[in-house]
């Protein structure tokens, strides 16, 4: 028995199917717009936040001042010094050690977040890679043990740590060999492993998690290793989630103060980073030399992000996205 081809034609097929009706193009429309002003105001927040503090420093004679006195001004040394009256001389070894103390903490800033992100990417690999594939017993609780640096309050995370070196056997049988944590700039170190780790295993974890596992097997069947299937096939499909996470535990690692400040202290010269010499600075009534650090900090992060730019080869967009992972 013949049947009409017309009842049988599916719905999706039907003449004007794929058309939007003028409602649902009036409803992406207007879902763009809200999405689109949500973006407009944090956008508009965040580049209010930066132009104040630029301003600011550049907009007060207080600002111009520290501008002035820590980038600009020429300090006198030996005879010519000495050749100053004595108020003279107070100032320009006052304005000698503050400066000292900013550079002292920019390189000390630059080279433990440097090396904590790199420790920490290869910690995080094998941690994202493990929570993403593994399938044994105590996997969850795995998972929710490498976020409790990412719960825990950072000042509270840096106490409990101090705690763990000072009031436990482990701080004096490490101090025993030679290995010295608590109030040292390898504890900066530490602290920033231990929190960007956390960061960087979550998100390489989505990454292994969207990969297809079956194309490391099949280079396992065409003669590859399990290590060279993970290092040539599974480690290059997730190239851009490596970028993101490092970028992310490099930033994490710059940006912290509290649980630093609990762990190692704050010693001029010895284990202050940015983020704490800001506070000094703000604690004795320096706004404007605190946010020029500030400054300081974020053409760091904008010229570390560019230099990913050239390296990656990589547009500005395409950056964002892998941020946004």
């Amino acid at each position: 028995m013949m049947t009409d081809s017309s009842t049988s034609e599916p719905p999706d097929f039907a003449p004007g199917a794929g058309r939007a009706s003028p409602a649902r193009r009036l409803g992406g429309n207007a879902l763009g717009v809200v999405f689109g002003g949500i973006l407009g105001i944090y956008v508009l927040l965040i580049g209010g936040i930066l132009l104040a503090n630029l301003m600011y420093v550049a907009g007060t004679e207080g600002g111009r001042r520290e501008v002035r006195e820590l980038l600009l001004t020429r300090i006198p040394a030996g005879e010519e010094l000495a050749d100053l009256p004595k108020t003279e001389q107070l100032y320009f070894k006052e304005l000698s050690h503050r400066r000292d103390a900013v550079i002292h903490s920019v390189w000390l800033s630059i080279w433990t977040s440097a090396l904590a992100a790199v420790i920490s990417l290869v910690i995080s690999v094998p941690t994202g890679y493990l929570l993403s594939r593994g399938r044994f017993w105590g996997v969850g609780l795995l998972d929710a043990l490498v976020d409790i640096p990412i719960l825990l309050p950072p000042l509270l995370f840096g106490i409990s740590l101090l705690v763990l070196f000072q009031r436990t056997g482990l701080g004096p049988a490490l101090q025993s060999v030679g290995i010295k944590f608590v109030f040292e700039p390898a504890g900066i170190v530490l602290v920033q492993v231990l929190i960007a780790t956390a960061y960087g295993a979550r998100m390489l974890k989505g990454t292994f998690d969207s990969l297809d596992p079956r194309l490391a097997a099949v280079a396992q069947t065409l003669g590859c290793t399990r290590a060279r299937a993970f290092f040539t096939v599974t480690l290059s499909g997730a190239r851009t989630g490596l970028i993101a996470a490092i970028v992310m535990m490099w930033a994490r690692a710059l940006a912290l103060y509290g649980p630093i400040i609990a762990f190692v202290g704050s010693t001029s010269m010895h284990t202050e980073v940015m983020p704490t010499r800001m506070y000094l600075e703000m604690s004795v009534g320096r706004l404007e030399a605190a946010l020029l650090i500030a400054l300081m900090m974020i053409a760091m992060a904008v010229a570390v992000l560019f230099v990913l730019k050239l390296a990656t080869g990589r547009s500005a967009d395409q950056v964002g996205r892998m941020l946004r992972l």
